[in-house]
């Protein structure tokens, strides 16, 4: 093997880096995915409850009417 020279060492310390930065970045990138994922199912629960109230609120404007017409 002997002794490297400092371009080969330049070139590895080099890889080395752009090696830890794309681990970095696709890491974030999951992190980031996972917090999405959270959000849009949190987002799906209160868009259910939205439609579930307004189906209450649907069913109770048709008992008023109903009693207001008798």
């Amino acid at each position: 093997m002997g002794e490297w020279s400092i371009f080969e060492t330049c070139v590895t310390a080099l890889m080395a880096g752009l090696a830890f930065a794309l681990r970095l970045l696709f890491n974030r990138s999951e992190d980031f995915e996972r917090r999405m994922t959270s959000q849009e199912t949190r987002l799906a629960v209160v868009n259910e409850r939205t439609i579930e109230i307004f189906h209450r609120l649907e069913r109770i404007e048709a008992k008023l009417d109903k009693l207001l017409s008798k």
